[in-house]
């Protein structure tokens, strides 16, 4: 199926009540995977901002969160970017990696994300995963979140491919399996 016909049944589903109230799930999670080609994001990043919009209309409000701005706060608050580039440049990317990723614990991302929750939130949206990476990993940020986030449905857009199962972003790196999650709109 075409990027732009999953891209209409997805903005047709988070329209409808039971799912904004996150409603026939068994007792799971209200946890959405929509996964898309990488070379689709320009295309994804103006549909959210035009949903984002459209949904503020109808006095239904939306929490994005890009995860890749999330990160460059969270790193702000413990260390200067100078210092970070000085670092790379000594070190290497490797070295930078390994240093940065004690910071970015998923539970940092975690709580970090409850501070920008409030009542008003009727629906989050997770994006920037693919610009994160390799420095945080989507499943980790789900695992943290689902036993705080229980009572409003967040969509992860994904650029890559979610089989239910396992994801592979960009459909190249194979990432843990997760099963919480429910894809949004299957092919």
């Amino acid at each position: 199926m075409k990027i732009e016909k999953r891209i209409e049944l997805m903005k047709d589903k988070i329209k409808e009540k039971d799912f904004l109230d996150s409603k026939g799930l068994g007792n799971e999670v209200a946890f959405w995977i929509f996964d898309y080609p990488a070379e689709k994001e320009l295309l994804i990043r103006d549909t959210i901002h035009k949903i984002k919009t459209n949904f503020e209309k109808q006095s239904i409000y939306i929490l994005e969160i890009d995860l890749y701005n999330l990160c460059l706060g969270i790193l702000q608050e413990k260390i200067s970017f100078e210092r970070i580039t000085d670092f790379e440049k000594k070190k290497g990317s490797n070295e930078l990696l390994n240093k940065l990723k004690p910071i970015l614990k998923p539970e940092v991302f975690r709580d970090a994300i409850l501070t920008k929750m409030d009542d008003t939130v009727d629906l989050v949206f997770l994006t920037g995963v693919g610009k994160v990476w390799p420095l945080v990993r989507s499943h980790a940020i789900l695992n943290n979140l689902q036993s705080v986030i229980t009572d409003v449905p967040l969509v992860m857009f994904y650029p890559g491919n979610y089989s239910g199962f396992d994801l592979s972003l960009f459909g190249k790196f194979k990432d843990t399996n997760y099963y919480r999650a429910f894809r949004l709109i299957n092919d």
